[in-house]
């Protein structure tokens, strides 16, 4: 799966699209991996507007992808969640986790 980026400053955003289920969750993973090697001092901003459909193995993917960034002292934020998929993070209760958006110009001003 090939994502979309665009680096504002010293943040990298990321437009997932579609469905992160159990079978694009590694492909996804794999892709936001390399995207925090390539740009090691980058933050990251994940844009979920177009995420139509997300499992557990895709909230796996935020979770990791944190841990990593953290360890660099970098921040993930996440932005223009969907309804679906912010019932998602409420129903594990994730939501005081992550830093979450409703805009990407917001997210972006909160670096």
């Amino acid at each position: 799966m090939e994502l979309k980026t665009k680096k504002v400053n010293n943040v990298i955003v990321v437009y997932l699209t579609g469905r992160l289920d159990v079978h694009l969750s590694a492909d996804v993973e794999k892709e936001i991996n390399k995207i925090i090697n390539n740009e090691p001092t980058c933050h990251l901003l994940l844009n979920l507007s177009d995420v139509e459909y997300m499992s557990s193995s895709g909230l796996r993917i935020f979770v990791s992808t944190m841990r990593i960034l953290k360890e660099s002292k970098r921040k993930l934020y996440l932005c223009n969640m969907n309804s679906a998929v912010k019932k998602i993070f409420e129903v594990v209760e994730l939501m005081d986790m992550f830093d979450i958006y409703e805009a990407e110009e917001e997210a972006l001003k909160s670096f």
